[in-house]
């Protein structure tokens, strides 16, 4: 497997994507080891990319476990969340080739059960492959019906340089500290 060349670190295969505010990565590397120790993983692993604002980690916990877990986390301890911002899953990590992330999401899109939906999300940085042109050659790999407004699954494809994470989770698996903390307040407020 590629290596992955951050800010000074090596990591071969991540399984989760983190956000931060821009120039606070060390902070947001902190904060997430932390909470990943936390919930349980006593080694985690997180990284600064050279990418402004986005981190890389890998736990030993279930990357897809993890969104619930932050979400009930900052439910009980709000002040816990300073830093990081999102939070995703990353079930496979290849090389940023188109043929090798259509073979992927034709691998991973075989949960989606034929009465279910789907939409392809690319976030890309630090790339020159063409968003629509990996959207077109993957879509032609799954046979079931898109629906971009409310999906039942996400098929998403993190294109970070020449390593693509990809994911086929449900909308709830993509954790939103802002999104969490505004539906906190609002429980306040009513």
């Amino acid at each position: 497997m590629t290596r992955f060349l951050g800010r000074g670190s090596v990591i071969k295969v991540f399984n989760l994507i983190a956000s931060t505010f821009r120039y606070r990565e060390i902070q947001a590397e902190q904060e997430l080891g932390g909470i990943l120790n936390m919930l349980g993983d006593p080694l985690p692993e997180v990284h600064s990319t050279a990418i402004s604002g986005l981190l890389i980690g890998r736990t030993r916990l279930d990357p897809l476990s993890i969104p619930h877990m932050l979400v009930r986390l900052l439910n009980d301890e709000p002040w816990i969340f300073k830093y990081v911002q999102r939070v995703i899953p990353i079930q496979k990590v290849v090389n940023t080739e188109l043929d090798m992330i259509r073979g992927c999401v034709r691998d991973i899109a075989s949960k989606i059960q034929p009465s279910e939906t789907y939409r392809i999300t690319v976030e890309k940085r630090h790339n020159t492959i063409s968003s629509t042109e990996i959207i077109h050659s993957c879509a032609s790999t799954v046979e079931r019906k898109v629906n971009l407004a409310n999906p039942d699954w996400i098929i998403l494809i993190e294109v970070i340089q020449t390593l693509t994470g990809l994911s086929i989770i449900k909308p709830y698996h993509i954790f939103s500290a802002v999104a969490e903390l505004r539906k906190l307040g609002e429980g306040f407020i009513s």
